[in-house]
């Protein structure tokens, strides 16, 4: 007669994997989530910078199409679905008044259960150099592109 032996391993390592995999997996749809987010957070600095660039010196290179709608196709087409860019004057609305242009993208986390919805902005304030028209009032105004948001 066989004697059973209890204190065999042979199945230990499947179980400790088990029980490690759904925390390993959570881990990893995190870090993952976080790149994502970061990724989208440095675009959308990029978008504003840019952006804020051209309107401070009233040029469009990417006429007929306008500046906000040029800005948010500019990055990688994951960034452009969804993304607003809004250019507002502050102040007195003329040369050395500021300028500020805010981009602003929804991220979900998980967007196939449409759970952790967070929105990413960032902005971007220069002084404005160059206005290229003026108004009935004699005022300066942008000739390339119009204040406001656009997607």
């Amino acid at each position: 007669m066989k004697r059973l032996n209890l204190r065999r391993n042979d199945g230990q390592a499947m179980t400790e994997f088990a029980l490690i995999l759904p925390i390993f997996m959570i881990i990893v749809a995190g870090m993952l989530g976080f790149g994502r987010v970061f990724f989208y957070w440095i675009q959308a600095n990029h978008v504003a910078n840019e952006t804020a660039r051209w309107a401070i010196v009233d040029r469009n290179p990417y006429a007929p199409t306008t500046l906000q709608t040029a800005a948010a196709d500019s990055s990688s087409s994951e960034f452009n679905s969804n993304t607003t860019v809004c250019i507002t004057r502050e102040g007195d609305k003329d040369l050395g008044a500021p300028l500020k242009v805010t981009v602003s993208k929804p991220f979900t986390f998980v967007p196939i259960l449409n759970i952790g919805k967070i929105k990413i902005q960032a902005s971007s304030t220069m002084r404005i150099e160059r206005l290229g028209a003026k108004d009935a009032s004699n005022n300066a105004i942008p000739e390339t592109y119009t204040e406001g948001c656009q997607s």
